[in-house]
This record gives C-alpha cells, structure tokens and sequence, in this order.
C-alpha cells in the first residue's frame, strides 16, 4: 500500500491555481436514502437515493485570490473545481466537479494569519479519474502517452480540460481523448471545445458507453506562435 501525503496536493477552481493560498482541501460524496419500512417489521430499512457531493477548502488570505473568489458568489454559471492528490504527473489521482460555489468567508483574528474558508456545491457528482497528461506547455500538434486500466469498463465517465495560460496570434486548440483495446488502434471518445484562450472544461460520456483499456490525449494546435499550457484526464463510471 503506497500512502500520499497531503502537501503536494494542487487545487484549481476554473484556470485559477489556489495551491499557494489553501492548506486544506476537503471532498464529501453523499447519497440520499429513502425509508422503505412496511409493517411487521423490527427494523427500518431504506433505498439508495439520489448521489451528492459538496468540496470545501480554508487558507490564507490574498487579495489577487480574493479579486477571483468573490466574483463566484452568486454567479449564474458553474465553476469547474479541480483537486490533485499529490503531484500532478501522469496517473495521478484527481477529484474533480462542476458546481457552484456557496460560501465564501474571510477571517481575520487578532492574533493570527488573515484566513479564508470556501464551500462548493457540485452540480452532478464528483468524479474520481486519473491525469491523462500532466502539466504541458505545447506549441505544436502532440499525442500523449497511453494510460493502461488493465480492462476495458462499461459505464461511460467524464473527461476534463484544463487550459490554464494559452499565447500567440489566432491560438487554436483541438483536443480530444482517444480510447483503444489493444495500445494500437485508437478511436475518439470525446472532443472538447475548442481553445483559444485560457478555459476550462468537463465534459460527460454517455454511461451506456464503453470506454476501452487505454487512453490518451491527442492535440492539434493551431495559429501563429500558439503555445498552450494543459491539464487533461478523465475518469471511468463504476
């Protein structure tokens, strides 16, 4: 059993990275239960219901983190959350989610560091996958490398796309996740948006779709002098 310590964990909130501002990073998956006890019965039973998740994190205050931070309280679109556990390589493990953010607090003692606490609802559950490809600057057309499930799964999942600095004139990225049974042949299994800019992106595969053994990333880049800084993985549906 390998064990992972906590200080390398990475945290993104969008394209934003908050890994120097937080010291504590939290995921809690729930599911809803309904009773289903009849009479003659002794004991209560109950149903599995619907599936929640809610993420919450505390750090140290900053007001280039704020400026971002307080902007997402109330917001009318999602927020892509982002947790890496341990450093981001290939196969690391990644909790991920799209939801919104429900609180944010700032609190300063009087004898202490000027802290802040966030809260994070997701919108769908967290997904649980592992890094396709790590942190990569790339400024032309690129296939990562295979990573193996050792077998196929049935369940569909979901991919993410992490665009966190792009640069050149009319930049384009076109990105997608390919699948193969055998490392050989591979298909597409899905495509993200578009990039030419900073984004970020999570993106669902059908749960009646069956996601082969390996996968890996393929990039077409496009533009003049583009460069692009990624994060790709995905995670398989149990």
């Amino acid at each position: 059993m390998a064990f992972i310590h906590g200080k390398d964990t990475t945290i993104y909130l969008g394209t934003t990275d908050l890994s120097s501002y937080a010291n504590a990073f939290d995921v809690a998956r729930t599911s809803d239960v309904a009773e289903t006890t009849t009479f003659g019965k002794s004991s209560k039973t109950y149903v599995a219901g619907m599936k929640d998740g809610t993420i919450s994190m505390s750090g140290f205050f900053d007001a280039t983190a704020d400026g971002t931070l307080q902007t997402l309280i109330g917001s009318s679109s999602n927020s892509n959350l982002f947790g890496f556990t341990g450093s981001i390589a290939l196969s690391s493990l990644v909790s991920y989610a799209k939801g919104d953010v429900t609180n944010y607090g700032v609190s300063s003692p009087v004898g202490d560091v000027v802290a802040f606490t966030l809260d994070f609802q997701s919108n769908e559950i967290i997904d649980n996958g592992l890094v396709l490809s790590p942190v990569t600057t790339s400024t032309a057309t690129f296939t990562g490398t295979a990573v193996d499930n050792s077998a196929s799964t049935s369940n569909g999942g979901s991919g993410f796309l992490i665009v966190s600095a792009a640069s050149g004139t009319t930049p384009t990225l076109d990105l997608e996740i390919q699948h193969s049974a055998d490392d050989v042949t591979y298909a597409t299994l899905l495509s993200f948006t578009q990039a030419t800019s900073t984004t970020s992106e999570i993106k669902a595969v059908a749960s009646s779709t069956t996601v082969n053994r390996y996968l890996k990333v393929s990039a077409t880049i496009g533009g003049t002098t583009p460069s692009f800084t990624t994060i790709v993985g995905f995670a398989r549906n149990n």
